[in-house]
């Protein structure tokens, strides 16, 4: 790999790449063994700790004790995975993915294109430097422009408007600049740690069975998914199916795009929810961050900033965003009148 780091330290930054997994392979990774190594488990834990907490990593440990970090990182893994509570693995795993991200920015050796390429391959992300694909203008607009197979983009990229591949692709690439490719590098590490737990069940099995899963109690009374009562304040009919998607995509803990977010909150407003119900609604996304959470939708809600009010959007603008499950197919031309049309129609 053309990364200025060794593969120990490397397996230490990045230990869900396949590349680390060879690596602690070849080191004697061996589950047994690291299940009767007390400090090691202790490390696992505060790893999981730290990464439901969200805390930034340390880096300096990967100086350290390379290893040892790297199958900490590893068994924090299998134990969130162990929980059985699909909200701490996505925390786990969105945490651990912008960990990542923040990695790939500043860590000295691992900030050359050609490296952050090589662990995009390893990904599975098929990339070039631009300049090997396309010439021109292209080129110019972006600082270190990055060439990406148009497959790869499609599946890591956010489903946001702003991200539309019509806007980027050039001669069958997707070009992206710099910071948008180190994105989708996080979107594919996020799903390649969830894989990991998918893929080993048996590792998971045994941690469950070796591990005293109280030593974890204090972060599942802390970050265990709370469950979703969504109450029906309107009496206007049921809700609309692409507000109904997003409110299931929430109480299925998913992270949401943020036309998501803004449809769904603009949405409950209107319909009477009180802007902490509104909040309390996202603590299901594995990015809940309270505060930033009820500014924006106070914000939303016109309560602080411009004191605007943000309309519903309309059912196009819905369809543009890639947020109408019937493609329009509703007959009305924003969700608030879904209900009220459906509630005609019965009473008819």
């Amino acid at each position: 790999m053309t990364c200025d780091v060794s593969s120990r330290e490397l397996a230490c930054y990045f230990p869900f790449l396949n590349k680390s997994s060879s690596y602690l392979s070849k080191r004697g990774f061996v589950l047994d063994i690291v299940l009767q190594d007390k400090s090691l488990i202790e490390r696992s834990i505060a790893r999981l700790r730290k990464s439901l907490s969200r805390e930034p990593y340390n880096l300096r440990l990967c100086l350290d004790s390379p290893e040892e970090e790297a199958v900490a990182a590893r068994l924090a893994l299998y134990i969130a995975a162990a929980t059985k509570n699909n909200y701490i693995l996505k925390r786990f795993a969105d945490s651990e993915s912008k960990n990542f991200s923040e990695t790939l920015k500043k860590t000295p050796g691992i900030q050359n294109l050609n490296c952050k390429i090589e662990i995009g391959k390893d990904l599975g992300i098929i990339a070039k430097p631009a300049q090997d694909v396309v010439t021109g203008i292209i080129n110019a607009a972006f600082k270190t422009p990055v060439a990406i197979k148009w497959t790869s983009y499609l599946r890591y990229a956010p489903p946001d408007p702003f991200w539309a591949m019509i806007n980027r692709v050039s001669q069958g690439v997707v070009i992206l600049p710099l910071d948008d490719f180190e994105r989708i590098l996080e979107e594919a590490y996020e799903e390649q740690i969830l894989r990991i737990a998918s893929e080993n069940e048996l590792a998971v099995g045994r941690v469950s069975a070796s591990i005293d899963m109280s030593l974890i109690e204090d972060l599942l009374r802390k970050y265990a998914q709370r469950p979703v009562n969504i109450t029906k304040l309107s009496t206007e009919g049921p809700d609309p199916p692409c507000m109904k998607a997003i409110l299931d995509a929430l109480k299925a803990g998913e992270n949401l795009p943020h036309t998501a977010r803004f449809a769904i909150a603009t949405y409950l407003l209107h319909k009477g929810w009180e802007v902490e119900q509104i909040v309390d609604l996202f603590r299901t996304s594995p990015d809940f961050n309270e505060k930033i959470t009820r500014y924006q939708v106070q914000h939303i809600a016109g309560q602080v900033g411009g004191r605007k009010e943000y309309a519903v959007p309309s059912c196009e603008t819905m369809n543009s965003w890639g947020l109408c499950p019937t493609n329009l197919g509703c007959g009305v031309k924003n969700p608030l009148q879904y209900g009220r049309r459906v509630a005609i129609k019965k009473s008819n």
